[in-house]
């Protein structure tokens, strides 16, 4: 019996339960034709869990075989496993997955509906219709900083070797800076 609560508690020691992380991201999009200078957004990104194996399987089969309205659906009906906060908006996470990195590890995220339209506003601007969701891809470092992109309107597509390609809305999407 002692055996086995010490064994259990080097393995609490080496393997802490996960738990929400919290990460303050800062998004710069540059003026784009007529319009200059720079936008800057504060966001809060909460991720209470990543998407397990399982849910990310049916996802990416929901794509590849049942298309982009597929996956939403197959998105939308996911449980909500963090958020991101912008000013007094929320946009609801179901989909995160983090892959080791040389230095840290690279973070991606989607929200189930889209976050900004950059553009949208201008005379020639394209239709908002099928850009549905959000992406964020972060590369942290091991203290949590780091840098990364978004596209605040996005839709996904496979990309034929069992990737995602992403297209997104604007014409380039938000440089993000993170920390902790």
């Amino acid at each position: 019996m002692r055996v086995l609560l010490l064994a259990l508690t080097i393995l609490a020691q080496v393997a802490p339960a996960p738990g929400p992380e919290t990460f303050q991201v800062t998004g710069t999009v540059q003026g784009q034709g007529a319009v200059a200078g720079s936008v800057t957004i504060a966001m809060t990104l909460r991720l209470d869990e990543f998407t397990p194996e399982r849910s990310r399987v049916a996802m990416m089969d929901s794509l590849k075989y049942r298309g982009y309205p597929g996956f939403l659906l197959t998105l939308r009906e996911s449980p909500i496993i963090g958020s991101l906060a912008i000013a007094d908006q929320k946009f609801m996470i179901r989909w995160a997955q983090q892959v080791p990195a040389d230095k840290g590890r690279t973070i991606t995220i989607v929200t189930d509906t889209p976050v900004f339209f950059f553009g949208a506003r201008k005379p020639d601007a394209k239709s908002t219709k099928g850009y549905e969701v959000a992406v964020m891809r972060l590369d942290l470092d091991a203290a949590g900083r780091g840098t990364g992109v978004m596209a605040a309107a996005a839709r996904v597509k496979p990309d034929g070797s069992g990737g995602v390609k992403i297209d997104q809305y604007a014409e380039t999407p938000l440089k993000l800076t993170v920390s902790r």
